[in-house]
C-alpha cells in the first residue's frame, strides 16, 4: 500500500479506538469513580481527601513545517503535551493532549479541559466533608509547576523556611500520593515503545 493509503488506515483506526474504547476505558468522571480512587489513596499511600495526581508528559515529535518553534521546549526538542490525571491505582481517569510551546505543566494545566471542569465545579467531585472536624474539599496532587487551587494542592517549598513536622509529615505523604503518576507515564512508555522516539507524523495525527 502506499503511503498516504496507510496514514489515511491509521487515522481512522486511531479516531474508531477512542470513540469505542474511551467510554468504556476512560468514562466520564462521577462521585462514585472519586470515591473509589479516594479510598485507594487512603489505604495504600494514607493520604486521605486525595482523588488523583496530575502532570504533563511530553512527548517528542518530528518538527513540523513552519511552525517547529512552537513545538520547541527547554530540552530541545519539539513535543506535544499529554496531560493526565491518574488513579491511586496508577490508571489514567482523564487526559488532555495536543497542547504545545515553551510553557509550564501549570500554564499546560490551567488552558486545559480539566482545569475549565475543576472550575466550574462540573466534574463529579464529591462535596466538601469533614475530616478530623474541619470542612475539606477532595483535592488533586501536583508538583510546584502547578498553580495551588482549592481542590489542587502541592507540597510546602522547602527553601522558604523550616518546615514544621506536621509539614514535612504532609509532603512526604503527597510526595507518595504523586508517585503514581509519574509511574503511569512510565508504564505508559515502557508498555507503547513509540513515546521513546520521536512520532514521525503530522501534529493533528500525532494528537489522535
Amino acid at each position: 500500500m502506499g503511503r498516504s493509503t496507510v496514514s489515511g488506515i491509521v487515522e481512522q483506526v486511531c479516531e474508531a479506538l477512542w470513540k469505542n474504547l474511551q467510554p468504556i476505558v476512560m468514562p466520564e468522571l462521577n462521585e462514585e469513580i472519586w470515591r473509589a480512587s479516594e479510598e485507594v489513596f487512603k489505604e495504600k499511600w494514607n493520604f486521605s481527601h486525595c482523588v488523583a495526581a496530575i502532570d504533563g508528559k511530553h512527548v517528542r515529535i518530528k518538527a513540523p513545517p513552519h511552525r517547529g518553534s512552537e513545538f520547541f521546549n527547554y530540552k530541545k526538542y519539539h513535543f506535544i503535551v499529554v496531560l493526565a490525571l491518574v488513579d491511586a491505582d496508577r490508571r489514567f481517569l482523564t487526559v488532555d493532549v495536543g497542547q504545545y510551546g515553551r510553557v509550564s505543566d501549570g500554564n499546560v494545566f490551567a488552558n486545559s479541559h480539566v482545569a475549565i471542569r475543576l472550575a466550574r465545579q462540573n466534574i463529579g467531585l464529591p462535596p466538601d466533608e469533614n475530616l478530623g472536624g474541619i470542612p475539606l474539599p477532595y483535592i488533586v496532587t501536583g508538583d510546584e509547576a502547578f498553580l495551588l487551587k482549592k481542590c489542587l494542592k502541592r507540597a510546602y517549598p522547602r527553601s522558604a523556611r523550616r518546615l514544621s513536622e506536621a509539614e514535612r509529615i504532609f509532603n512526604y505523604r503527597l510526595s507518595r500520593s504523586r508517585n503514581t503518576v509519574e509511574n503511569a507515564f512510565g508504564i505508559l512508555a515502557n508498555t507503547w515503545r513509540i513515546y521513546q522516539r520521536p512520532f514521525e507524523y503530522r501534529v493533528q495525527l500525532c494528537d489522535k
